[in-house]
């Protein structure tokens, strides 16, 4: 990602060149693991790294330049933020030093680390520039956009540019807004040419001195939006201009500051509908009168302003006076809509006395056309207050209270249950959209079992979630997933289970046995038929039928035994808690196992074979050709043992239509095995 980085020093080398000579500007420096990624071969670090060295010559010598990294010491760590050289002048060698040395490692911090370098420079005391390099989005639970917003309204004079590296648009628009709501570039390169341009533009940019004592005639520019608009509103402006990369659509406060103006909003005309000269943007939510302004970046001059009012607008919430606690609320609104707006609920006698804000549902993030949303509440009662909050410029637009009651909370059970065997209960309570039903060990807290009521009985208020293994006392949380709050408990005795398996005490290898079992039968429940030895001694279920897919009204299942004669388990399985609740021994012995026939037969013609061993439903008799697929062989032919004469034992077969030499093998079905094999000449 070369390209964009070279962009992004560009910027900063314009920028200082210009306006920002005894200025101080920090470079946000990308050290996250993606700058291992290649881009024509060479990594993305490497190319940085080129870049910055040819960049830093150019800078002016009064300009107070620092350098921060972040995500180049620590993988996974959102704290990896580093001041690696304080802004000063002369620091040129320094930072090529600094990022000589990067070895990317880790995540992508980049609003905390934009955060950092501003602090650092006293923005809110000096006028600060911040150029953030980075190949990714942010990956460490921000906002850059509102970090924006805010960094603008506390800064005495505060610009942040972005500089990305090959992001899609989804990708860029959600760094983008941090530049522009500070009034600062959003840059993308996509072409070798564009470096090739900016790298120009760095080393012929004329130094303010020459340009103000021979002033250039200023290109002609024009601005068309319209003459009002509501506050927090999005606006078309349409532009006539140069249409240079680094452009701006700019809106202005001329009274702020003493009448020295400050920049309140940027859009970069490549990020907006660059073929039809428009951009899309948010006025302020304080009304008054603005400037839109059109900005020469390559000039660095104002070329068209166009004043704007900024009305007032209605903003209102309607929703009941109160609620049950922790139920849902729809609150509907009025207000300008924008992008990050949202209805707040908040606790204003949080945090003593300087409020909280619970819960918080973006407009866009439900229902929209209808002007409505729908948030949690608190689960304890009180006085609570709904605000209509704007994004933009972090601005609480309207208010109104909302009292939440209190509401009863209760769950209900036998107060014995069998271990293992499902626990039914009964509950009332807010019915919440992450509300459950919980199963906790008393005897140490810890959660069991989890059912949420969505996904069980939710009209007649019911739940079954599975009854634990181990005898004890226990408890039954009603849990409010909204506010991670449990809002009754009650307590249950969970008693020992009786469990019983009824098999003979051996069986014949590859035929089934019935076994007849006692106990919980729950919905996952199974009998298996386990080896101890397998796996080095690890063991290894065989064969498993599940109580339910069985005769369940007489407590029996039928399964497969082992191919292998040995000794085994039978296991009483309870699927809830994954724990084996009762074993048995069991021996699997050997049968005669035999094929009896004709030792060669022609071509295409039938015979009959005898055969002995188990029997299964699913075994057979196959003729096999060991030549076939490459030496793995196949089955040619093969009768069930069930589709011949069961009580002679015999089965017809049909002898392939090619000579050669072939098998007669034994499959035990069940356990896909071979149990005896004969040769047979087909002729």
């Amino acid at each position: 990602m070369f390209r964009p980085l070279v962009f992004a020093i560009t910027a900063l080398s314009v920028f200082s060149s210009h306006s920002l000579a005894a200025d101080k500007v920090a470079i946000v420096f990308d050290g996250s693991g993606s700058m291992w990624g290649q881009i024509e071969g060479r990594t993305k670090i490497e190319i940085a790294r080129d870049a910055m060295t040819n960049v830093l010559g150019t800078l002016p010598a009064d300009l107070e330049l620092g350098l921060f990294a972040y995500g180049h010491r620590e993988k996974g760590n959102c704290a990896d933020i580093e001041l690696i050289v304080p802004p000063a002048t002369g620091t040129g060698a320094a930072i090529k030093a600094a990022t000589d040395r990067i070895t990317p490692k880790g995540k992508t911090p980049l609003s905390a680390s934009v955060r950092q370098a501003a602090e650092t420079m006293r923005f809110t005391e000096d006028k600060a520039t911040v150029v953030l390099v980075t190949d990714g989005i942010e990956t460490c639970n921000a906002d850059p956009c509102a970090l924006g917003n805010e960094l603008a309204r506390l800064g005495v004079n505060f610009t942040a540019h972005v500089i990305g590296f090959g992001l899609s648009e989804e990708e860029g628009r959600q760094v983008a807004c941090l530049a522009e709501n500070t009034g600062g570039l959003y840059i993308q390169a996509g072409s070798t040419a564009e470096l090739s341009d900016a790298l120009t533009a760095t080393v012929e940019t004329v130094p303010v001195e020459e340009a103000a004592a021979e002033p250039a005639q200023l290109p002609d520019a024009l601005l068309e939006a319209p003459d009002e608009a509501e506050i927090g509103s999005r606006i078309d402006v349409t532009w006539q201009g140069p249409g240079g990369r680094y452009d701006q659509i700019e809106l202005h406060d001329p009274m702020a500051r003493g009448g020295e103006g400050k920049r309140l909003r940027s859009k970069a005309i490549v990020n907006g509908d660059f073929d039809n000269n428009q951009v899309t943007m948010t006025v302020v939510t304080d009304p008054g009168t603005y400037e839109l302004r059109y900005w020469d970046g390559t000039g660095r001059q104002i070329l068209a302003t166009r004043a704007i009012d900024v009305i007032p607008a209605e903003v209102a919430l309607f929703a009941p006076d109160e609620t049950a606690m922790a139920r849902p609320v729809t609150v509907e609104w009025i207000g300008p809509g924008g992008r990050y707006d949202a209805v707040q609920l908040y606790d204003v006698s949080a945090r003593g006395g300087e409020g909280k804000v619970l819960h918080n549902k973006r407009l866009r993030n439900d229902d929209f056309d209808n002007n409505k949303v729908t948030l949690p509440t608190p689960a304890k009662p009180g006085a609570y207050q709904l605000r209509y909050y704007a994004g933009e410029d972090k601005t609480v637009l309207a208010t109104r209270s909302l009292d939440i009651i209190e509401a009863p909370v209760t769950l209900e059970t036998e107060e014995a249950a069998e271990a293992g065997k499902p626990i039914v209960v009964d509950w009332v309570g807010p019915g919440a959209r992450y509300d459950s039903v919980r199963l906790v060990d008393a005897a140490n807290g810890k959660k069991l079992h989890e059912k949420r009521l969505r996904n069980d009985d939710f009209d007649n208020q019911r739940v079954t979630l599975p009854g634990p293994v181990k005898a004890g006392p226990y408890e039954l949380h009603y849990y409010n997933g909204d506010n991670k709050a449990v809002l009754a408990t009650v307590p249950v005795e969970v008693t020992a289970a009786v469990v019983a398996l009824e098999a003979p005490d051996e069986i014949g290898q590859g035929r089934h046995v019935t076994v007849v079992w006692t106990g919980p039968g729950a919905r996952y429940d199974s009998v298996q038929f386990f080896d101890p030895r397998a796996r080095a001694g690890d063991g290894r279920v065989v064969h498993q039928k599940r109580l339910r897919n069985d005769d369940f009204d007489n407590s029996k299942v039928t399964l497969p035994s082992a191919a292998k004669p040995g000794d085994y388990e039978l296991r009483y399985y309870n699927g809830d808690n994954k724990t084996v609740m009762l074993t048995r021994p069991i021996a699997v012995v050997p049968l005669e196992i035999a094929i009896e026939g004709p030792e060669s037969v022609e071509t295409g013609t039938k015979f009959s074979v005898s055969w002995k061993g188990p029997g299964a439903r699913y075994d057979s008799v196959q003729i096999w050709d060991p030549k076939a697929r490459g030496g793995k062989g196949r089955a040619v032919f093969e009768r069930r043992v069930w589709s011949g004469d069961i009580d002679a034992q015999t089965v017809n077969l049909n002898a392939p239509k090619e000579a050669g030499d072939y098998e007669l093998r034994y499959f035990n079905g069940d356990n896909k095995a071979v149990l005896v094999t004969r040769p047979l000449s087909v002729q």
